[in-house]
């Protein structure tokens, strides 16, 4: 009978321990919850287009882009003209409003920078 004991004993010690290394970490992501999410926020302003084709040069967002996952990339058009900005295309009039849900790296063409392009970091 005591032989007995030893396994069953050994085999609800192992299970409880399990049991905790699974209840412990969920516990805790509800008590401190999901990282806060930042919104990057961009303004494309009317006559951009017009002051990019008189050869200035604008600031509008970096060239190299980098944001956390979970993050939002809200870019409002108010110029005349389309403008590319990595992989999307922001219309005339138009907002890009988008989250990114994953970690990703695009290196893309920009028609806001003399570069002509930009690195947008998600991770």
């Amino acid at each position: 009978m005591d032989l007995l004991r030893r396994p069953v004993g050994a085999l609800a010690a192992f299970l409880a321990g399990t049991a905790l290394l699974v209840a412990v970490p969920v516990g805790l992501a509800r008590l401190v919850g999901p990282p806060p999410v930042t919104v990057h926020t961009f303004t494309i302003p009317e006559g951009t287009g017009a002051r990019l084709a008189a050869g200035e040069t604008v600031e509008i967002l970096p060239a190299d882009l980098r944001m956390a996952v979970r993050d939002r990339l809200v870019i409002s058009n108010e110029d005349s003209e389309p403008h590319e900005i990595g992989p999307f295309v922001v219309a005339s009039g138009s907002k890009l409003d988008t989250r990114f849900s994953e970690a990703l790296s695009v290196d893309g063409n920009c028609s806001l920078h003399p570069s002509g392009s930009i690195s947008i970091r998600v991770g």
